[in-house]
């Protein structure tokens, strides 16, 4: 019996050391099975590192600079080969119309007359002449700086003291002051005339300048 079960346990003990071995020598080795997004992040590594060192794609560029770099957008101005627009002429700002009133007396200017004065201040023409003991035939003979009376309450001119429709616009010659150009319209101030353009009696006029008549 002893002999028996001594044997059974050598059997057991054989059986279970082989097994050991067996186990020991044939389990297969695992295999490590390659991750595929581990390979793709792997893959794409391995190519940016070899185009970084052929100078593609990062790095720097043949002339050093970064090639990955985002170019900069100029916000330069664009340059214009068109000509400037000339600005307009300026133009004088009229001025307030002066106030005015009939004088007592009155030196004539170039260009002026008794008829011409009759005519501004609204004063019979007759009684005018009769005031400086002038006539018709020498009226208009008189030479410049003759200063002459101007009667007051003589009457007026009529309804004929325009010579010309106006408001207008008139262009100057070279022999025209602002007294000449009154008396060619008849019923208006030099005064008014120079102050509708900006400018006073003392401004001189050129030949050829617009000038607006009121």
């Amino acid at each position: 019996m002893r002999k028996s079960i001594a044997f059974s346990l050598l059997i057991l003990a054989a059986l279970a050391l082989a097994a050991c071995t067996r186990s020991v020598s044939t389990s297969p080795v695992a295999e490590e099975t390659e991750d595929p997004i581990e390979s793709i992040f792997s893959t794409v590594a391995t190519q940016t590192a070899l185009a970084a060192q052929d100078g593609i794609g990062g790095g720097e560029g043949e002339d050093g600079s970064d090639a990955d770099a985002i170019p900069a957008t100029s916000t330069a101005a664009p340059t214009s080969d068109a000509s400037p627009t000339p600005s307009p002429t300026a133009t004088r700002t009229p001025a307030p119309t002066p106030e005015l009133s009939v004088p007592a007396s009155y030196t004539l200017h170039e260009g002026e007359h008794p008829y011409c004065l009759a005519r501004r201040f609204n004063i019979d023409p007759a009684a005018l002449l009769s005031a400086n003991g002038l006539t018709e035939a020498n009226a208009t003979s008189l030479s410049v700086g003759t200063t002459l009376t101007i009667p007051s309450g003589a009457g007026t001119f009529g309804d004929a003291r325009a010579l010309r429709s106006h408001p207008a616009t008139y262009t100057a010659s070279s022999t025209d002051s602002w007294y000449s150009i009154a008396c060619a319209f008849g019923d208006v101030w030099p005064e008014s005339i120079a102050a509708a353009n900006g400018y006073t009696l003392d401004d001189e006029l050129t030949s050829g300048q617009q000038l607006h008549i009121p």
